[in-house]
């Protein structure tokens, strides 16, 4: 189904086509090879055949005839009608002469009249008919951009009353059936001119109060009102007329026009253009938007200054409509409606319409028309020149040279600063607010500012539908602010940053798509994703330092984006690239002291899982480390209900994983050792029960090695290695041995049947028991040498007796041998000695 408003449009526009070609058509009549006269009729006086004006050199003109003279008969036949002369005058051929008989004064004469064809119109109806046609682009022009505004369907009636008017109304009138049909038309834009200049600036640029929206209160009622009160603004125009040409029959006097219509009508146009202006001025006054101000002042200049003169002189001095040079003047200054309109909306964006005009073309042609304008001056000051003193010196061509080049060219600049300054104000506006986003990017720390000045601010400086903005983060450009019609992810192609940050500037999808992008690596899948979505432009975000993201634009139907437009914006893309690193690397180190504190935090929370004292039987001494290769790690050390009652037991652990992580599979085993340990004591049932727990959790990938120490009251120690290194014995003699491992050694959780069993061991007092994870054999030098087990059995052996001073050999043997560097994995030891006797 046809919208409403569309309908209305193709009416509105077929109504302009028909107008167009009667318009066409009444200026083509009048070049027709057609016998003429050289007689222009008084188109005031309906029925009668009055001479207004005649064309000098035409036959009329030879045989005598004079404005006010009335042509009683022509070819010794009286005349009824101009229709009537029509008929006689096709009979007849260019160049006979034929019998006209002529009332003058009071009494009739017979002249003599050779046709000819017609070979002259004069140059002030030509230029009204060029006014009339101008006026009418542009109303199309405005109905063609804003199809669906109210505003623009009224405008466009008006500009094609004004072309009715200017050309059928004010062709020189002669006898044909064309000129009775084109003064009628042009008679009735004349009476509906005025109520379409009220009805359109009471809605321009904004509705008045009186015209009601939707969705007001009591709209229906309202809008009747409305609609009753536009059918009597256009009718009432329509009813003078009848109601005049009534009073006339009544008293049988003949029906006196002036310029065109009856005098109560001019008096009606008064009214109707002093209450349209006034509306106009009103409105103007209501708006707080200066652009719209200025432009609707402009187009009240224009109208003030157009039509007062042409209501004048059409009232007070009817002849100034029809006679040169004063009918040149009037349509001069009428011009000026349609002229203040078009600048108004080139500068001042009227009608919501943007007309960028090619700078470049632009100024050829003005440079072309001054061109001209000086070559005639030089020609004409040549001329006059010639029969001087100076002209006839050696000297006068290069003074003369010297004259031409210090005119022209300040001539030519003065005016394109002028131009500049008048039919393009947004360039300085433009440069002004994009230096001001700049200092304000160079201020900006925090990135939904940036976002902000890119993405909200910008397409409002440059009249853009929509902006978005991609940032690149894990390889491809997410969506970071922007319209949901843009995609989320776009692949992210180095290349293409590349060509983009070479260019300095955004480049077009066109251009992108085209040959420019066919070497350029994902410039094609990147315009067709982003064109889907209306994209125009891409411009690139690259610091000296990394590419960070690009910035997509959709500009509006009526913008055309120039070559200094995309410059001004590559200079901005640069600064916010700055900007927007700034705020991503502030970003980060704020996540990343964030993360540092949680870190530390969880750090606490994992040392608190720690005994800060292993309790063992009378005659054992035992102490233990830990020490993460991150804030966090997966190592830890507990103390566990023994095999035996009254006694305990040392257990270890060693999480497959470092970090946050591990720290997670860690507490977990701890949990379960913990939990286990309280109801099943014996080692390997322990262990058997803690595997299937932990590999039924589904931390398959996070297994556990653990390792376990229980020393009796007599010397003997119960130990289990499940995935840890085998426990170095330093023997009284301070040579160091592996104990033997069990046959099931695999770390908990990585397979469901475990089949552990404990092994046993006995200590003479004196002696040492290490237990330590892999972190202490993988500790790496700055030459990337690990500690290995050689290293850490000769440390053990030079190492103290008491376990808290071989903890801390160890730990300074380790931290030797890496150069005080970071662990690269979690370090845990556990030292069991067994005292001397007393």
């Amino acid at each position: 189904m046809v919208p409403p408003r569309s309908r209305l449009t193709a009416v509105l526009l077929a109504f302009g086509v028909l107008v167009v070609v009667a318009a066409g058509l009444s200026l083509l009549d009048l070049f027709l090879p057609r016998p003429f006269d050289g007689v222009v009729l008084e188109s005031d006086s309906p029925g009668a055949v009055w001479v207004r004006s005649v064309v000098p050199g035409s036959g009329a003109a030879e045989a005598g005839l004079r404005p006010g003279d009335r042509i009683a008969g022509i070819d010794r036949i009286l005349l009824r009608s101009t229709a009537h002369a029509d008929e006689i005058l096709a009979a007849r051929r260019a160049g006979e002469v034929v019998p006209y008989l002529v009332a003058r004064d009071g009494t009739l004469q017979e002249v003599s009249v050779r046709l000819g064809y017609r070979a002259f119109i004069d140059f002030s109806y030509l230029f009204a008919c060029l006014l009339g046609f101008g006026f009418f682009a542009i109303g199309k022009f405005v109905l063609r951009r804003q199809p669906g505004l109210r505003s623009a369907q009224v405008f466009f009636i008006l500009t094609v009353l004004f072309l009715a008017f200017l050309v059928c109304r004010l062709r020189p009138a002669s006898y044909t059936w064309m000129d009775s049909f084109a003064l009628g038309l042009g008679m009735i834009a004349l009476l509906l001119l005025p109520a379409s200049f009220l009805h359109f600036f009471l809605i321009f640029p904004e509705p008045v109060p009186l015209r009601p929206l939707p969705g007001a209160p009591d709209f229906r009622r309202r809008r009747r009102l409305w609609t009753g009160a536009l059918l009597a603004i256009y009718l009432l125009p329509l009813a003078v007329l009848a109601g005049t040409v009534l009073r006339a029959r009544l008293t049988e006097t003949p029906l006196a026009l002036l310029s065109g219509a009856p005098k109560a009508n001019w008096w009606l146009l008064a009214i109707y253009l002093a209450a349209g202006l006034a509306a106009l001025a009103w409105n103007i006054r209501r708006l707080t938007d200066p652009r719209l101000r200025s432009g609707g002042f402009l187009v009240l200049l224009g109208a003030i200054f157009g039509l007062a003169p042409f209501l004048v002189a059409a009232v007070a001095f009817p002849p100034a409509l029809h006679a040169d040079p004063y009918r040149f003047f009037v349509l001069a200054a009428l011009a000026l409606v349609p002229l203040t309109f078009a600048v108004a909306i080139v500068r001042y964006q009227l009608l919501d319409i943007r007309v960028i005009l090619r700078k470049s073309l632009f100024y050829t042609f003005l440079t072309l028309v001054l061109s001209a304008f000086y070559g005639f001056a030089l020609a004409a000051f040549n001329a006059l020149a010639q029969s001087s003193e100076v002209a006839r010196t050696s000297y006068f061509p290069l003074q003369f040279a010297l004259v031409v080049v210090l005119l022209l060219e300040p001539l030519r600049r003065w005016s394109l600063r002028w131009v500049n300054r008048f039919v393009y104000p947004e360039r300085p506006r433009l440069e002004r607010e994009i230096a001001e986003m700049e200092l304000a990017l160079g201020a900006r720390v925090d990135l939904p500012a940036v976002v902000r000045e890119l993405v909200e601010r910008l397409p409002r400086v440059l009249d853009l539908r929509f902006a978005g903005l991609y940032l690149l983060r894990d390889g491809a450009l997410h969506r970071e602010a922007g319209p949901v019609l843009l995609p989320e992810l776009l692949p992210f192609h180095p290349e293409l940053h590349r060509h983009l940050a070479a260019k300095g500037r955004p480049l077009r999808c066109a251009e992108l798509g085209g040959r420019e992008g066919e070497s350029v690596k994902g410039a094609g899948s990147a315009c067709q994703l982003l064109a889907s979505a209306g994209v125009e432009l891409i411009g690139d975000l690259t610091s000296p330092r990394r590419q960070l993201g690009l910035v997509v634009f959709a500009a509006s139907e009526q913008l055309s984006i120039e070559e200094a437009d995309l410059a001004l914006l590559g200079r901005l893309l640069r600064q916010a690239a700055l900007a927007l690193e700034t705020s991503l690397l502030l970003e980060e180190r704020a996540r990343q002291a964030e993360l540092e504190r949680e870190l530390e935090i969880a750090s606490t929370v994992q040392a608190g899982l720690l005994p800060e004292r292993l309790r063992l039987p009378r005659g054992w001494a035992v102490a233990a480390a830990c020490r993460p290769a991150r804030h966090v790690g997966g190592d830890f050390y507990a103390e566990l209900p023994g095999p035996r009652q009254a006694e305990s037991a040392v257990v270890y652990g060693d999480v497959a994983g470092k970090g946050v992580p591990g720290a997670l599979v860690m507490m977990a085993a701890h949990e379960a050792l913990q939990t286990l340990a309280l109801s099943h004591r014996d080692p390997g049932v322990l262990f058997d029960l803690a595997n299937q727990r932990l590999y039924r959790s589904g931390s398959r990938r996070g297994f556990v090695a653990v390792g376990y120490l229980a020393p009796g009251a007599h010397g003997e120690v119960d130990y289990l290695v499940a995935g840890q290194p085998p426990l170095l014995w330093r023997r009284g003699g301070g040579e160091v041995e592996e104990l033997p491992l069990g046959e099931h050694r695999l770390p908990l959780g990585a397979l469901l049947d475990g089949g552990y069993r404990a092994s046993h061991a006995a200590i003479a007092p004196g002696e040492l028991l290490l237990g330590y994870s892999d972190g202490a054999l993988d500790a790496l030098s700055p030459e990337g040498e690990p500690f290995g087990f050689a290293r850490l059995a000769a440390a053990l052996a030079n190492a103290p007796a008491e376990p808290e001073a071989a903890v801390a050999h160890l730990l300074s043997a380790i931290a030797a041998h890496s150069g005080g560097a970071e662990p690269y994995d979690d370090i845990t030891l556990v030292v069991l000695a067994r005292e001397p006797e007393a």
